[in-house]
């Protein structure tokens, strides 16, 4: 069953709890040892020496034998305690080799000896592979180190940002280091990591590392901040992404061989695979930095906000990693990767499950501090609709075979909308019959077809327990042809978790029927065939209350599972709902029921579960499908009340025409922002493209492009430090 839009408001689900709270949790499983606190490059991007935090310079050069036994120590308290299977350590810098390559092994060789819990241990190094000899690499083979190595690119483009401290180039040095490793070292070699630089052309990168049968290229953006941000041209403000939007075109196009992290995860979003970068999506708190003193800090990269930004207070002598784990800015920095720690722009973003607010340390801004979003927040937003763009096409080639039928004007209210509806329900009457033959159940003639269905896909057990209802009148009708409250009990059973039947003497009950007359007159003011397909599609209208006990707003069901069936509830709490607000629960769990008979017929999405968006009719995120449901329900939405607020002389009881005007100006909106984002990140098939277009033309949208929520303005230049 897929998934949709089920109720007018909900709480978060389970699911998007998982997103919004589990982050908050910080949980280590990793630990970054700066073994060396100088290095023998000067690199222009680097964050630790040419950005704003300058402690490095009152750090010990090394790392002491007494700081690698303190953290060994505590490094097996914690895996102890916290049952941790799996524990990465990256020597880092600096330079690590120059705490030397017998200085490394002889490290893991202390923190292994001391870490006596069963927990798998992972070591390597970042290295600009200056100092990497064969020796060092036999060394790092027989202690089981692997190996990254920092390279931009070919001589020309390496030699832009990575100098030595005299000027000179450091291309052959890291160069060699690469040709070593991969001709008699490839079981120790992690990857490369290479900072993009916008002024070279993708496809030059990508010629030269597709030499090398690299295991992994982790492609960066440089290190920037709403206070320092990335060089942009006053004649070219796009720079940064016009230049990864082609790049990430080539790769997938020519190059997607080379396993480029950073757009592997871009693609994998998705398809609702979570991001294994810190670049992008939502997640934990998982790695702790240890600097040569000894003292813990979080993610080195914070150094390029504001100086002591990334400071925790405690060393590897004096706390343990648990207390690290619940220091303020740990938990500070987890808030920041969960749903609710995003910008507010960024809360409505169709991309912000895939994006997750970017990189923590680029929202820095001035004033906002992390509240803001990402200074990549273009780049990432158009990149997204790219992968998207590219992957649905690939996706059309490979499905050609499949018979794409026409989709019915369901919105024009219109006689088309009424002859698919008495195609729909034949059809399913049909579908209901042939399977009670089968199972050889005696239907009768108050059983709906929803019944036969739902009993059909219920557990064994409760199949063999529950027969239909026998020797029940029959249910009054509304407009000659919809049952009101069926009391066959397989409409109500497989849903009793959010919903109960109201009692046919309840007042909530009778006002529900006393208000259809009502409903019926709306119907009518919006379209002389709209009460017509109503009655013509659904089978049965029950008025229930929802068990749910956070639901207080106005709620109304309805499942593709119970085709044809509605559930209404006709209090909002305990005070009852204008007719206007019945008719809209009716009209809402109708096009529900369209658009699934619509589904029947012709696939919409490729992949209805993902990606999933923020929607702004309902909290949390919503899967693919569900999110074009309530597109499509709340487009209809917004032409029901828009021609009650142009309806002249109505007379209908509560009829309010501010209420009107501001629920279609309201639903408008809703709508369109669903159908831009379905438009451009949903992997929508040709006939749910053409869905979308033939909804905005009813809703007179006038492009179905987007711009990306999280772009500050004003726009400050800095070119003083940025490569």
């Amino acid at each position: 069953m897929r998934s949709h839009e089920k109720t007018r408001d909900c709480s978060v689900t389970a699911s998007d709890e998982n997103v919004a709270n589990e982050s908050n949790v910080a949980h280590f499983t990793a630990a970054l040892l700066k073994v060396a606190s100088r290095c023998n490059l000067d690199c222009d991007y680097c964050y630790v020496y040419h950005h704003v935090d300058q402690t490095w310079r009152n750090q010990p050069a090394f790392m002491s034998s007494e700081t690698l036994q303190h953290f060994s120590k505590r490094l097996n308290s914690y895996v102890c305690n916290n049952g941790i299977a799996q524990f990465s350590i990256i020597f880092h810098g600096g330079e690590p080799l120059l705490f030397s390559a017998e200085g490394l092994v002889n490290a893991s060789h202390i923190i292994r000896d001391r870490v006596v819990a069963e927990c798998e241990l992972d070591f390597s190094i970042q290295t600009n592979g200056h100092l990497l000899t064969d020796d060092a690499l036999q060394a790092f083979e027989a202690a089981k180190i692997g190996v990254s190595l920092s390279l931009d690119g070919p001589r020309d483009v390496n030699d832009m940002h990575r100098l030595d401290h005299r000027g000179r180039s450091t291309f052959d040095g890291t160069f060699q280091a690469l040709q070593l490793i991969i001709t008699s070292y490839r079981s120790v070699f992690h990857g490369v990591i290479a900072v993009i630089d916008p002024s070279v052309s993708p496809k030059q990168l990508f010629e030269f590392f597709s030499q090398f049968d690299i295991p992994r290229l982790d492609l960066l953006l440089p290190d920037a901040t709403h206070v320092n941000p990335p060089i942009r041209s006053d004649h070219r403000p796009d720079l940064f992404r016009d230049w990864l939007v082609e790049a990430f075109e080539l790769w997938y196009t020519d190059y997607s061989d080379l396993p480029i992290r950073f757009f592997d995860a871009i693609l994998a979003s998705r398809l609702g695979v979570p991001s294994p970068t810190d670049v992008m999506g939502f997640g934990t708190v998982n790695l702790v930095v240890i600097e040569t003193d000894g003292t813990y800090t979080d993610h080195d990269v914070f150094k390029i906000a504001e100086e002591g930004i990334n400071q925790l207070g405690g060393t590897v002598a004096s706390s343990s990693l648990e207390s690290i784990a619940e220091h303020p800015r740990i938990l500070e920095h987890a808030h920041r990767l969960s749903l609710e720690g995003v910008a507010a722009e960024c809360k409505t973003c169709p991309v912000l499950e895939a994006c997750g607010g970017g990189s923590v340390v680029h929202r820095y801004h001035a004033e906002r501090g992390l509240e803001a979003p990402t200074v990549y927040c273009s780049e990432m937003f158009s990149v997204m609709s790219k992968a998207t763009d590219l992957l649905a096409n690939d996706l059309i080639d490979q499905n050609t075979h499949n018979q794409v039928h026409e989709i019915p004007s369901a919105l024009s209210f219109g006689e088309a909308l009424l002859d698919n509806c008495d195609l729909w329900r034949t059809a399913t009457e049909k579908r209901a019959d042939d399977l009670s033959g089968q199972k050889k159940w005696n239907r009768g003639d108050n059983v709906p077809a929803a019944a036969i269905f739902l009993r059909d896909s219920a557990a064994s057990n409760l199949r063999d327990m529950i027969d239909f209802s026998e020797g029940v009148e029959a249910a009054p009708l509304w407009m000659q042809r919809v049952r009101i409250q069926s009391a066959e009990q397989w409409l109500i059973k497989p849903f009793e978790d959010s919903i109960r039947l109201l009692a046919t003497e309840s007042a909530a009950y009778r006002h529900g029927v006393k208000s259809l007359s009502s409903v019926q007159q709306y119907f009518s003011a919006v379209s002389p065939i709209l009460d017509l397909a109503v009655s013509t599609l659904i089978s049965d209208i029950l008025f229930v209350e929802s068990t749910l006990k956070e639901e207080k707003g106005i709620f109304s069901f309805s499942d593709d599972s119970a085709p044809n069936v509605i559930y209404v509830a006709p209090f909002a709490g305990d005070k009852p709902l204008a007719s206007d607000d019945i008719a809209d629960s009716i009209l809402h769990e109708f096009l529900h029921q369209v658009l699934y008979h619509i589904e029947l017929s012709t696939p919409l999405l490729f992949d209805y579960d993902f990606p999933r968006f923020p929607a702004p009719w309902r909290s949390g995120l919503r899967p693919a499908g569900g999110f074009l449901h309530g597109t499509f329900v709340f487009s209809g939405l917004a032409l029901f009340w828009k021609a009650i607020a142009n309806a002249q002389d109505l007379t209908i009881p509560d009829y309010d025409n501010d209420k009107a005007e501001q629920n279609a100006k309201q639903f408008l909106e809703q709508a369109t922002y669903g159908l831009k984002s379905s438009y451009n990140f949903a992997l929508l098939t040709p006939a749910g493209k053409r869905l979308v277009e033939q909804i905005s033309i009813l809703l007179s949208v006038d492009s179905l492009n987007m711009q990306p929520p999280g772009v500050l303005e004003p726009f400050s230049l800095n070119v003083s430090k940025q490569g």
